[in-house]
């Protein structure tokens, strides 16, 4: 089966942007960090290796109203994350914070016109909208940028593709091996 090979079964409406890492929040709060700290964690610094416990906000600078904010887990040097956020939090101990500026190459690359896919309107749910994200059968999601008659053109790229995120986050906690 090809990789954009859609049929109405195997296309779900899902709420936009339900995949991205986090949720999305309008007036996210300020990152919070655990109190609960040892002496020994509050030393540990990360290197590859270290389990990292981190809080985030990205946001697209002048795009209003959209923040992502997540508590996420990794391991460095294992390619779980973002390289470029991986690479940032070296040397970082519980509590630090720090904000980068990452450009499209070094988070959700750049956008390609080539994924972009037109497909027959009938093959979409009924009631899919300009905005909608949809999942094909082998799990890949789009959103859905035009609907007309007879066809929808689905834009498979990451809806962050293309664009310069900043990202602040804070350690929220170090285990080194």
């Amino acid at each position: 089966m090809k990789r954009h090979d859609l049929t109405r079964a195997s296309l779900m409406v899902s709420l936009a942007y339900m995949s991205l890492p986090g949720n999305c929040y309008v007036g996210a709060e300020p990152l919070q960090a655990s109190s609960s700290r040892s002496p020994e964690a509050e030393s540990a610094h990360i290197v590859d290796g270290s389990t990292v416990t981190l809080q985030y906000m990205a946001s697209v600078p002048g795009l209003t109203g959209i923040e992502y904010d997540e508590v996420r887990e990794f391991i460095r040097g294992r390619h779980e994350s973002i390289p470029a956020l991986e690479r940032e939090v070296v040397g970082m101990k519980p509590g630090e914070e720090k904000r980068i500026e990452l450009s499209p190459g070094e988070s959700f690359g750049s956008y390609d016109v080539g994924e972009k896919l037109t497909v027959p309107k009938p093959t979409l749910p009924a009631g899919t909208k300009k905005g909608n994200v949809l999942r094909n059968d082998a799990g890949e999601l789009a959103t859905v940028a035009e609907v007309g008659d007879p066809m929808a053109m689905l834009d498979y790229n990451h809806p962050l593709a293309g664009k310069q995120l900043v990202v602040q986050l804070k350690i929220l906690k170090v285990e080194n091996p």
